[in-house]
């Protein structure tokens, strides 16, 4: 069974290479708020203008004998394109050497991506829980360095954005369930 959890948390920090959450927004509020009074301007509903950020949330938790996991991306986007996205998947075990087993996967995964501005991941053991955290803003990083280091993130990321849909799908296939702002 341990097997089992280790695909699954394996297959969730693939999920995670490719999610994250952006700090640098200021531009884009600017931004914002010019289009929206164009729009107003135009005799248009503000709320209907697709650069209007929204948030959609993901989630997913199992539990075993001995251990926990709990999975949460929560994902920025505008129109069809994803902004930015914050991963926190938690394991909760007494058993330390699986923890830290799992950290030493989890870190091997994250190690190629050390470096790649606007990718940040970090993953700690404290006490009975590990934690790994992703983040990674999609307005600004070089999404060509994401698929040189990992050709198969070609499949989420197409001219350069990852579109809303494709990464519910992907979160939904390793079986996360999602809520998106309407």
């Amino acid at each position: 069974m341990k097997k089992k959890y280790l695909f699954l948390v394996v297959l969730g920090c693939f999920a995670l290479l490719l999610t994250g959450c952006g700090n640098d927004q200021e531009q884009d509020v600017a931004s914002d708020n010019n289009n929206s009074n164009q729009t107003e301007e135009k005799g248009l509903n503000s709320s209907e203008d697709s650069s209007e950020e929204k948030t959609m949330v993901c989630r997913n938790s199992a539990s075993q004998s001995n251990m926990a996991t709990d999975l949460t991306y929560t994902v920025r986007y505008k129109g069809e394109d994803v902004t930015s996205v914050k991963s926190v998947e938690t394991i909760k075990s007494d058993d330390t050497d699986l923890l830290e087993a799992y950290r030493e996967q989890v870190e091997a995964i994250y190690e190629p991506y050390k470096g790649i501005e606007y990718y940040e991941y970090q993953v700690e053991v404290e006490g009975d829980l590990l934690t790994s955290t992703v983040n990674i803003d999609y307005e600004h990083i070089d999404t060509d360095k994401l698929i040189d280091v990992d050709s198969s993130n070609a499949t989420l990321i197409k001219d350069g954005k990852v579109s809303i849909d494709d990464i519910e799908s992907l979160y939904e296939q390793v079986g996360a369930t999602c809520e998106r702002d309407r």
